[in-house]
């Protein structure tokens, strides 16, 4: 079996939203609170997954789904650490 596809899909579909983990409480302040964060990105994965079913263009897939949130959430906790915040408020500063 080509493993290759199997690879390139779990790690596209995690990679993918993990800056959404990112920008998002970045220019939404009110998405700094991992409940709020979780509920908005849920709500936006699901608009996703019924878009791609509608159009005809995927398929409802709840593998894609949790990945997708995976990658959002890691971004997040990327997001809460003490180093990225350090970088955001030398960046706001200039």
């Amino acid at each position: 079996m080509n493993m290759d596809v199997p690879i390139k899909n779990l790690g596209g579909n995690f990679i993918m939203f993990l800056p959404m983990g990112i920008y998002l409480p970045y220019f939404f302040s009110r998405l700094n609170k991992i409940s709020m964060f979780s509920i908005s990105m849920v709500m936006v994965l699901f608009v996703i997954e019924v878009m791609q079913l509608v159009m005809r263009r995927g398929s409802f897939d709840i593998d894609d789904f949790i990945l997708n949130m995976c990658g959002a959430l890691i971004g997040f906790a990327m997001w809460k650490t003490k180093t990225v915040q350090k970088m955001n408020l030398k960046f706001l500063v200039k």
